[in-house]
């Protein structure tokens, strides 16, 4: 572990900052002299005697004081004030918070008081002092109860012995000055510089910090002001631009968060400031999507949705919930996850009607007993094997969930009379390399082909969703909580991402628009080099990647090729949808595929790895098994088991 003081490390700080002892002791001793009731009376003594101060100050000034009964009037005016600033909450505001608000107060307060004064003097004809020494009584009055506070203020914000993080800042906008006012409050951050676009704003500064140029500059204002912390105080700024300062800040060991663009509760030694979340640097088109084709699709339709506690399933549920379906059907055979959605939308939506059904799809009979009962008329399947490592060893299983399950899900909507099936499907089932890519491939060639009587049937094919249950992101999360290492399987291995909510809004929209057998591909963006998302979730975590927690590369497993496709022959075209591309039928004889799937169920279950390896391959020839299964391909058909 290097010397935080030193290298790149320098910059590298605590989530919660420098600890400010001195502070802490500050606010305690304030607590303990100055609770709620004893603060109030506190600041009311404080301003009776300002404001006699200012009485007598104004006399002192003027060569006069009040004569004989005029006392009377300088008492009205006291008591009028105090009176106003108690009935405005002027004593319940926060001193470190006190700005132009309070200042109005104490303006509105303190004319009253005046004027309190003359129509009490003209009405009871009492003597009272001059319209100059009024004029400047109150003018007095004001710098005094003003001063004190604002005195007050400073004194918070002024910490004596405490070590404060040097804060750059990119965005010399209002939210940028917003930032600023908000660490000058907390105390432990000191604001620099600021770094701002707008060639008009350079050279000039926000609350004496110097706005010292525009992006292009980073790195000179790092070299020059020694920042330990950049914020972002931009509301639109686009991803490109936040990947780009990003990369450069671990170049330069800086820190980097971004301001929430409100202020919240004191969050980590910063209020109104996160830290950077790996969907704040996913290159993502920009989506317009229409909601109106889904809502028209599902509203007061009975929907169904297999897989319902998984990732993309629960997002499925969450959303359909919007669209105001007649009854929304859960199918999941974990009973947790089952659990956890259902609780989720009846908590949400209490007037859904809403059915949760702890199954999987392996039995045909409860299947078909299943929708005699419900009668869903839209599905969406997204129940299935999907951890590439685990499917390979259980090959068997990954057969008989995947594609059995498919099969009797299709064949019981079908007779049912549902109007339209939904398969998600996946990146790893174009030219697959594994068992659980073919056997979604296998699903889609079903889809494609079966001989439907009343049933729409369409398939969505994208990657990985951010933070799945099957993603690197919870894996990678929980081996940085341990100290490291984070495991790689290689340098150069990429996949592509997409966040849930996105995944699922296309899926819908793919949904409404299918006529029959289309399979629609998902616009994934730029794919990502898993070592560098790694290096990155290191970083933001206030680590420097490599230096206090390596990546450590421990080979391809079983199946697992570098990059991942979506297109198997470039035969996609565009739709109406940005975002959405649709892939041509791929048609093959209803006879031969149905005969070749109960083969291949037939070896999944007698657990024949050998005839399950030949029945794989003859329905998805493209695909490229490793070692283990080559050695099956090559023998009998009858090797051994």
């Amino acid at each position: 572990m290097p010397d935080p003081t030193s290298g790149s490390a320098r910059h590298r700080v605590d989530a919660r900052g420098a600890a400010p002892l001195v502070r802490d002791d500050y606010d305690l001793l304030w607590r303990l002299l100055a609770g709620r009731p004893l603060q109030y009376v506190l600041w009311t003594v404080i301003d009776v005697g300002a404001l006699l101060v200012a009485n007598g100050v104004t006399a002192a000034l003027l060569q006069t004081a009040p004569i004989g009964s005029a006392w009377i009037t300088l008492f009205v005016m006291l008591g009028v004030r105090i009176s106003v600033f108690w009935s405005t909450g002027l004593y319940r505001a926060m001193v470190r918070y006190t700005g132009t608000h309070a200042l109005l107060v104490l303006v509105v307060g303190i004319l009253l008081g005046t004027g309190a004064s003359v129509i009490v003097a003209q009405v009871f004809d009492q003597p009272h002092q001059s319209y100059a020494f009024l004029v400047v009584e109150a003018m007095v009055a004001l710098v005094l109860c003003g001063g004190i506070r604002m005195i007050s203020r400073l004194v918070f914000e002024w910490s004596p012995g405490t070590a404060k993080q040097r804060v750059l800042v990119y965005g010399a906008g209002s939210m940028g000055e917003l930032v600023h006012r908000e660490m000058g409050r907390l105390g432990t951050h000191r604001i620099v510089g600021y770094l701002d676009d707008d060639p008009m704003k350079h050279g000039a500064g926000i609350h004496g910090a110097p706005i010292v140029g525009g992006r292009k500059h980073l790195r000179e204002a790092v070299e020059d002001l020694k920042p330990d912390l950049l914020v972002l105080a931009i509301a639109e700024l686009t991803i490109e631009t936040r990947r780009e300062i990003f990369s450069e800040c671990m170049d330069l060991g800086l820190r980097l968060m971004m301001a929430k663009g409100f202020v919240t509760a004191l969050d980590e030694g910063a209020p109104g400031l996160r830290d950077l979340a790996m969907e704040d640097l996913l290159s993502r088109p920009s989506r317009n999507l229409d909601p109106e084709p889904v809502r028209a699709f599902l509203k007061g339709k009975r929907v169904l949705v297999t897989g319902a506690g998984g990732s993309i399933g629960s997002e499925l549920v969450r959303q359909i919930a919007t669209m105001g379906p007649e009854r929304l059907i859960l199918i999941d055979h974990s009973e947790f996850n089952l659990y956890a959605i259902d609780q989720q939308i009846r908590e949400q939506y209490p007037y859904l009607a809403l059915e949760s059904v702890m199954d999987d799809l392996q039995s045909r009979p409860c299947l078909d007993a299943l929708f005699a009962r419900l009668k869903p008329q839209v599905v969406f399947h997204a129940a299935a094997y999907k951890h590439v490592p685990l499917v390979e060893d259980n090959p068997g299983r990954g057969v008989l969930n995947n594609v059995r399950g498919f099969r009797n899900l299709l064949e019981a909507a079908d007779g049912a009379e549902a109007e339209r099936l939904v398969l998600i499907s996946t990146d790893k089932a174009v030219r697959p390399t594994n068992v659980m890519g073919s056997t979604k491939r296998v699903c889609e060639l079903l889809l494609q082909n079966y001989p439907a009587k009343h049933l729409k049937l369409c398939a969505v094919r994208f990657g990985n969703v951010l933070g799945s249950s099957g993603s690197v992101m919870p894996r990678f999360l929980a081996q940085i909580a341990k100290g490291g290492p984070v495991t790689v399987t290689h340098p150069d291995i990429t996949r592509y991402f997409m966040l849930t909510p996105e995944a699922v809004a296309l899926v819908l929209q793919s949904g409404a628009m299918a006529s029959h057998g289309e399979i629609f591909i998902l616009d994934m963006g730029q794919p990502v080099k898993i070592a560098e998302m790694a290096r990155q979730l290191i970083f933001m975590h206030g680590l420097v990647p490599d230096v206090d927690i390596k990546v450590q590369f421990t080979g391809l497993r079983p199946g697992e090729k570098l990059y991942e496709e979506l297109i198997i022959d470039d035969n996609e075209g565009g739709t109406s949808v940005d975002g959405i591309l649709v892939a041509k039928p791929n048609q093959v004889a209803w006879e031969r595929l149905a005969q070749q799937v109960q083969t291949l169920v037939a070896a999944a279950e007698a657990g024949d790895r050998s005839a399950l390896a030949w029945a794989l391959k003859s329905l998805v020839p493209e695909w490229t098994a490793d070692k283990r299964w080559g050695e099956f391909l090559q023998g009998s058909e009858h090797g051994s088991k």
